[in-house]
């Protein structure tokens, strides 16, 4: 039997199983199947990302998140006018020394704007965060002269704020470089902006940052009314009494370990001027925290992205359905 000749040319490509199988992925499936691969075990393995490659602050964050925010309000209230402005403050629903589950919401959405929100969201927080600071403002009564919608004030609280997402990162891997420090840098500029900070008062590079950033630690200063909230604060007494007792079990186990922790997220000078020594058993508690927020990272990487996600959709629904954000 004389065999049929058919045209190589009616086959079409080769597939794996050569010119009759079915055609295999095509390049641009490859190369993106890969990609995903490379953002997973990127995702797993923290210290090796590549920070100038990502698009928020929240992919800075950890499982440390929660054990900075102490470290991180104590250092913006290390500035006198910012500490006597929390002190003294008129604003009751804000206050956190009385209310520390809705002003951690509301802080939360804060940041939640700002790493991820668009431009209506980024300028409907800028203006409700006016209008409450509008009642923020000192008296003759006061040790210290502030406003609540200084722009110095403010900027000092975003140059802290942005510590607080790469200490998250840094404390529990490793140190950024050059490059990410100032990807990071232009990244943070909305902590800023969405408060009533212009622009170009934000720092050009990562070394100006630093320079401001010491010279206000420099000048920290904790009268005793601030001092004594801090410390109430970092051990979770506001929450005593509330969520139907819960809050009093936080503040009681897990308060402790907190104010131990916080010792670490601040400069020393600083924990000096709170009157705070670093004990033996605090680094013990210290490496315990890291090894559980490592392990945590592996289960739920850049966990703030997660929680300011549906942060962001909660503000966007009640703007919609006209219900109160603040």
């Amino acid at each position: 039997m004389t065999a049929v000749q058919i045209p190589a040319s009616t086959l079409g490509p080769p597939g794996p199983s050569g010119p009759t199988g079915s055609s295999g992925p095509t390049a641009s499936a490859r190369a993106a199947a890969r990609s995903a691969l490379r953002s997973f075990v990127a995702r797993r393995r923290p210290a090796e990302r590549d920070l100038t490659q990502i698009d928020s602050l929240l992919d800075l964050s950890s499982g440390l998140w929660l054990w900075l925010a102490g470290a991180n309000v104590v250092m913006q209230l290390a500035n006198p006018a910012v500490g006597h402005g929390v002190v003294e403050s008129r604003v009751e629903s804000g206050r956190v020394d009385r209310h520390p589950i809705k002003r951690g919401r509301t802080t939360g959405l804060y940041l939640a704007v700002a790493t991820l929100g668009n431009a209506d969201d980024r300028q409907f927080m800028h203006d409700e965060v006016k209008r409450i600071h509008d009642e923020v403002f000192s008296t003759s009564d006061s040790p210290v002269r502030y406003s609540g919608n200084s722009q110095k004030l403010q900027l000092w609280v975003a140059l802290c704020l942005i510590r607080f997402f790469v200490d998250q990162y840094e404390l529990l891997y490793r140190p950024l470089n050059a490059a990410e420090r100032e990807h990071v840098l232009r990244l943070g500029e909305p902590l800023a902006t969405v408060l009533n900070v212009r622009a170009d008062a934000w720092p050009a590079t990562w070394d100006e940052y630093e320079k401001v950033f010491a010279e206000g630690m420099a000048e920290a200063n904790f009268d005793e009314p601030v001092r004594e909230m801090l410390d109430d604060l970092c051990a979770f007494g506001p929450l005593d009494g509330k969520l139907a007792g819960s809050g009093t079990v936080l503040h009681r186990t897990v308060g402790p370990v907190h104010h131990s922790y916080t010792r670490f997220g601040i400069p020393g000078p600083t924990r000096e001027k709170m009157g705070w020594e670093v004990a033996p058993a605090d680094l013990r508690r210290k490496r315990r925290i890291h090894a559980v927020a490592r392990a945590a990272d592996l289960v739920v990487p850049m966990p703030l992205r997660k929680l300011y996600t549906v942060a962001l959709w909660d503000m966007r629904a009640r703007r919609t359905l006209g219900i109160d954000v603040f």
